[in-house]
């Protein structure tokens, strides 16, 4: 299955390091990202009272980015948090698992070797070079790439050093067999271009992702044997991505989402909406179901992410689901459903991720997801009312209207953070990244002031576990972004174009095509990474043959996520049967009809973009 890294044998050695050293990452990483937060806020309210603003603040805001993404992404592959697929070594013998994983950690450090030398390289380039504002050497952006790649070859040098000496030497002994077979192939051969070397990247890469390599780091090796083996381009040009792929002041926006989604599940948020849904809906025959797929739909506006949506929800309604006798494995499976509708509701943020890498404006793209997912939670929820008549679901007491009016008064303030972030996004009022540290600074008072739920001792918690997130995800948007710029220089997008005009240029082969790939691709490599590696290039294929890229992109979406929560890959349907403590086979079984019904609405979806684009008309926003 997928799963976190640390799963094989080897991982019952303690690879942390002191408690106090671990406190002192997450200071800093969570100091870098309060600073930012700070001086963001700050800027936007000087911004609303007198339309003046802090000009070098977008420079400070990427040496921010490159700290988070490489340090703290080296952070997170530090402490298991990068996600990879254990299916196959799973099966394999204990010792076999074990070589394995050490032969992974060389690779790692492979990545970890180019990555020290290069970035010296650049930095050294461009020490005669200085920024337009602060007139500070260039090079300075450098420097997060080079020390988060020196970390991470500590971390990995480290760990091979507390595994057997045996043993690591065996692996090693692999290693190089491996690296000098590649050599005499690139030497008999010659230089991979064109469509070989392509399908060289292509199978490398899925070979690697199946021998438990994180998905990261998989994007990452990938790009640099390609550059290598194919001589296409200078290798210094991965770095180079890496670097520049995340130094979009927009991508500021992500870490700030997920610590407002941290402070408001860590604040306890999550009750008083869940309670205010179900007296809602709890009279109906299996109510509490469809006060999930509300849960879901409502969650995935606040915390703009999959698992942070299942687990959130999934932790507070376990137990009333358990109460009223309902199947795990059926809770699951609606959950599952649920979670691939909440793809497309803003501020969702894969829809920010895949807005900051393309021409698409945020607060548009984020207007045409909310009819698209209505339309799923629709349907999933005339599906369950079917079978909750048919199997006699449970049926609660209807609530009163003082108890709904309580709860609504309780349950309001939380509600009004995916709607002021919105307004202030598509109002113009904000920038994304403006409006999100706005989101964290409201979360932070209505959980400490408000509900009273929140210390300062929490408040840190919930910063240094989302600065490593945060890295995570900013260091797949990096690797993701490298492997996107190698596939172009791959002339892949021109492959493509030829293969579709000789099928006659059809606009619904390259639609049902582009399902199936980010469907696969979305369960292989997680949601994000697929969507940064092949959104930027389908989307302007899309563009090519006149098909909307912001119906394109929605479609995109909810194929991805589709993947995501699939077996035997998809790492949200694993993580959901973690949640609600049910078994992966039981719950497949319980699932595939409601693919069925997700299925027909992304079809729906796809055959109509008038429903994807209506709200953004309606508003008067440009949808070309």
């Amino acid at each position: 299955m997928t799963k976190m890294m640390d799963a094989h044998p080897s991982a019952k050695i303690d690879y942390r390091f002191s408690p106090k050293t671990e406190k002192a990452i997450d200071a800093l990483l969570g100091t870098v990202l309060f600073l930012e937060l700070l001086l963001l806020f700050a800027n936007t309210m000087l911004r609303a009272i007198s339309r003046q603003s802090i000009v070098w603040s977008s420079e400070l805001a990427e040496y921010a980015l490159s700290t988070l993404a490489f340090i703290g992404g080296s952070v997170a592959y530090h402490r298991g948090m990068h996600m990879s697929i254990h299916m196959l070594v799973d099966r394999l013998p204990a010792k076999a698992q074990v070589y394995l994983e050490l032969l992974g950690y060389y690779f790692v450090l492979l990545i970890a070797g180019l990555g020290v030398y290069l970035g010296a390289t650049m930095l050294i380039d461009n020490w005669d070079e200085y920024s337009s504002i602060l007139q500070i050497p260039r090079s300075w952006g450098f420097v997060p790439f080079v020390v988060g790649m020196i970390f991470l070859a500590v971390i990995v040098i480290r760990r091979l050093a507390m595994n057997r000496a045996r043993q690591v030497l065996g692996s090693a002994a692999i290693m190089l067999a491996l690296v000098a077979a590649w050599f005499l192939a690139q030497r008999l051969i010659g230089p991979w271009n064109g469509g070989g070397g392509l399908l060289f990247v292509i199978i490398l890469l899925i070979v690697l992702l199946f021998l438990g390599l994180p998905v990261a780091y998989v994007l990452a090796i990938t790009s640099y044997i390609y550059m290598i083996g194919s001589q296409s381009a200078p290798i210094i040009a991965v770095p180079f991505a890496m670097n520049n792929g995340i130094t979009s002041f927009l991508l500021l926006a992500i870490p700030f989402f997920i610590l407002a989604g941290d402070i408001m599940t860590e604040g306890g948020l999550t009750k008083p909406l869940a309670d205010w849904i179900f007296s809602l809906v709890k009279h109906l025959r299996g109510g509490l179901m469809q006060a999930v797929v509300v849960a879901m739909y409502i969650f995935s506006g606040i915390s703009g992410s999959k698992i942070a949506d299942v687990t959130a929800v999934g932790t507070t309604m376990r137990g009333m689901l358990k109460e009223q006798g309902y199947d795990r494995a059926e809770s699951t499976a609606v959950f599952s459903a649920a979670g691939i509708m909440g793809e497309t509701i803003p501020p969702s943020l894969i829809m920010m991720v895949l807005a900051s890498i393309t021409t698409l404006s945020v607060g548009t793209f984020f207007l045409t997801g909310v009819f698209p997912a209505a339309l799923m939670a629709i349907c999933l929820m005339i599906f369950i009312a079917i079978k909750a008549r048919r199997n006699r679901w449970p049926q609660a007491e209807k609530a009163t209207w003082g108890e709904r009016g309580r709860l609504t008064l309780t349950a309001f303030p939380a509600l009004l953070v995916p709607g002021l972030l919105v307004v202030g996004i598509v109002g113009g009022f904000a920038t994304p990244t403006e409006a999100s540290s706005f989101a964290v600074v409201y979360a932070i008072l209505i959980s400490a002031f408000l509900y009273r739920t929140m210390k300062f001792k929490d408040f840190s918690v919930a910063i240094g576990r989302a600065a490593v997130n945060a890295g995570m995800i900013l260091f797949i948007v990096s690797a993701g972004g490298a492997l996107s710029n190698t596939l172009t220089i791959a002339n892949l997008p021109t492959m493509i174009l030829s293969f579709i005009h000789t099928l006659g240029g059809s606009k619904a082969v390259f639609m049902v095509a582009s399902i199936i790939t980010m469907f696969i691709m979305g369960s292989l490599l997680e949601g994000m990474p697929s969507l940064i590696v092949f959104g930027p290039m389908l989307l302007s294929i899309a563009a090519t043959l006149g098909i909307n890229q912001l119906h394109y992109g929605i479609v995109l979406l909810f194929a991805m996520g589709m993947g995501t929560f699939v077996p035997p890959f998809g790492i949200c349907f694993y993580v959901t049967c973690s949640v609600l403590e049910s078994t992966v086979e039981s719950s497949t079984r319980k699932l595939a009809p409601y693919l069925v019904i997700m299925t027909l609405g992304l079809a729906i979806v796809a055959l109509f973009p008038e429903l994807t684009l209506a709200l953004p008309r309606m508003l008067h926003l440009s949808v070309k």
